[in-house]
C-alpha cells in the first residue's frame, strides 16, 4: 500500500467519523484500518519484525448476525510485498439468551485467503510442482460465556475458538487446526477524553494448541497476554492495544513476540 493509498483511507475514515457525528443513517457497512507494529496471527509471525497496515470492510446481511468481510494485511515496507494477504470471509456473530446469566456469543467464518506475491514451489511433500499463489481455506467456529461470571461491574468473558485450515487443492499444504481458549475482561472507564461517549479498557490472555496445519510440531505451542483500550469518538471507534506472546514450539515460531495495534472504525 503506498504512501497516497494510505493517506487517502486514513483521511477518508477521519472525515466520514466527523461528517456523521450525530447522524443515523446506517447502511450496514463498517470500514476498519489498523497499523500494527508486526503481523501476528494464531501464534505465526508473518512477514517478520515489520510494520503492517490492516484495512478491512465489512458488509451486513439480512440473515441476523451474518456478513460478508475483504480483510488485508499489507507490509508498510512495500519491498515485503510477498507477505500482502487478502481474506474473503463470509462471518456470522450472534448472542443468544439475552438476560439470562447463560447468554453466549456464536461466531465463526469461512475465509477463503490468499497470498497474491507468494508462490508455492513444492507441496506439502517437497516435491517441486508448477508454481502457484499460495492460498487456502480457513474456517473458525467460536463461543463466548458472556454473563456467566460478573466481576467488579462487569464480566469475565471465557471462549473457546476452534480454526481449521485446508488447501483447495490437494497436497499443497497440510491441512491441521487450532485451539484456543481464552478469557477475557472488559470494563468502563470515566470519560476523561473530550468528546468521548465511551471509553473502556480490555484485559485478555490465551492459551493455544496446534495440530500440525502447515506441517508444523503438535502441542501447547503459545499463550498470549493483552492490554487494550478503546473510545468512540466523532462517530468513530479508536482503539489501541500491546500484546505479548511466550513461543513454545519452534515451528509455530522460535521466539516470544511483542507487539502494538492501533486502530480507527467507522460503522456507515
Amino acid at each position: 500500500m503506498n504512501k497516497t493509498i494510505r493517506a487517502v483511507l486514513l483521511a477518508g475514515l477521519v472525515l466520514a467519523c466527523g461528517a456523521a457525528k450525530g447522524e443515523d443513517k446506517s447502511l450496514g457497512m463498517t470500514a476498519d484500518l489498523t497499523l500494527a507494529s508486526k503481523y501476528m496471527t494464531d501464534g505465526f509471525n508473518v512477514g517478520g519484525n515489520h510494520p503492517a497496515w490492516m484495512p478491512s470492510l465489512a458488509v451486513n446481511t439480512t440473515v441476523p448476525g451474518l456478513y460478508f468481510q475483504f480483510w488485508s494485511a499489507l507490509p508498510v515496507d512495500r519491498n515485503n510485498q510477498q507477505f500482502d494477504e487478502y481474506d474473503f470471509m463470509a462471518r456470522y456473530s450472534r448472542d443468544f439468551f439475552d438476560g439470562s446469566a447463560f447468554k453466549l456469543n456464536l461466531h465463526g467464518y469461512y475465509d477463503y485467503w490468499v497470498y497474491p506475491h507468494d508462490e508455492y514451489t513444492t507441496d506439502e511433500n517437497g516435491a517441486t510442482i508448477a508454481a502457484q499463489n499460495k492460498r487456502g481455506q480457513k474456517v473458525h467456529a467460536g463461543l463466548s460465556l458472556l454473563e456467566l461470571f460478573p466481576l467488579f461491574g462487569s464480566h469475565l468473558v471465557p471462549s473457546y475458538n476452534y480454526y481449521y485450515w485446508f488447501p483447495d487443492q490437494a497436497d499443497l499444504f497440510r491441512s491441521g487446526a487450532h485451539q484456543e481458549f481464552a478469557l477475557s475482561y472488559t470494563h468502563a472507564l470515566p470519560l476523561f477524553i473530550p468528546g468521548a461517549t465511551h471509553q473502556d479498557v480490555t484485559l485478555g490472555g490465551s492459551l493455544n494448541y496446534h495440530d500440525g496445519a502447515f506441517g508444523v510440531q503438535s502441542g501447547w505451542s503459545h499463550t498470549t497476554a493483552m492490554l487494550g483500550t478503546s473510545a468512540d469518538l466523532f462517530g468513530c471507534t479508536l482503539g489501541a492495544n500491546i500484546n505479548y506472546q511466550w513461543s513454545y514450539i519452534e515451528s509455530v515460531d522460535p521466539e516470544n513476540e511483542f507487539w502494538a495495534m492501533l486502530s480507527i472504525t467507522k460503522k456507515f
